[in-house]
């Protein structure tokens, strides 16, 4: 799972390191600590015209009966929630590290930081859509964070981890094919990422993550 990220680099930094093509003198990015689902964050896309764009998007899929805000590698495929922003709306979102925490009491787990060493920021494989407020006839980019099973020094701390591309894999799965590339969900080996033991500290997620 992922439920907090980070981000410490600053917009030139993820514009260069992209290749995203965009005014930075319109773009407002603070770095963030504590990014958590339910707020508008950065994503690296292939726009309308070709190009790598980086805009803000809101973190997490709005449906009837709850909120989602990440996506399972093995259900893409199989779940329409997700298919069709699979084969059509893939994305990369920039981080520096992220946070999980060690389920072992009700509150007060300990909490990870994780990071990948020498890529900073990494890239997160994601999906984005287009949710319409059936209310007010207003539409809102939103965005899911894949998630693959553990690597071998995750597994004592989850069941799941973000999925995080290679940069030499960044142009295949921006770039529309007849059939995505389910081959780029690999599982980051536990000897590219560093794990750090943070503090004790109560896990509160908003809602639902897959």
């Amino acid at each position: 799972m992922c439920g907090r990220y980070g981000r410490r680099s600053d917009k030139q930094r993820i514009a260069e390191t992209f290749h995203a093509a965009v005014d930075l003198s319109e773009l407002y990015l603070a770095p963030n600590d504590d990014i958590s689902p339910g707020t508008f964050q950065p994503v690296v896309r292939v726009n309308d015209e070709g190009q790598r764009s980086l805009e803000a998007m809101y973190w997490g899929f709005k449906l009837p009966t709850r909120f989602v805000f990440n996506a399972r590698s093995d259900s893409l495929l199989k779940n329409g929630l997700w298919k069709a922003a699979f084969e059509e709306r893939r994305c990369i979102i920039p981080a520096d590290f992220f946070f999980e925490w060690k389920r072992i009491h009700k509150r007060d787990n300990p909490k990870y930081e994780i990071t990948v060493p020498g890529r900073e920021p990494f890239g997160m494989a994601g999906i984005w859509s287009v949710w319409k407020n059936p209310k007010e006839g207003t539409s809102l980019p939103t965005v899911a964070i894949i998630t693959t099973e553990p690597n071998e020094g995750m597994t004592v701390i989850h069941d799941r981890q973000p999925a995080i591309l290679e940069p030499r894999e960044y142009e295949e799965w921006l770039t529309p094919t007849e059939r995505p590339p389910l081959h780029l969900l690999r599982v980051l080996p536990s000897e590219e990422m560093n794990i750090r033991l943070m503090e004790t500290h109560s896990m509160q997620l908003p809602l639902n993550s897959e």
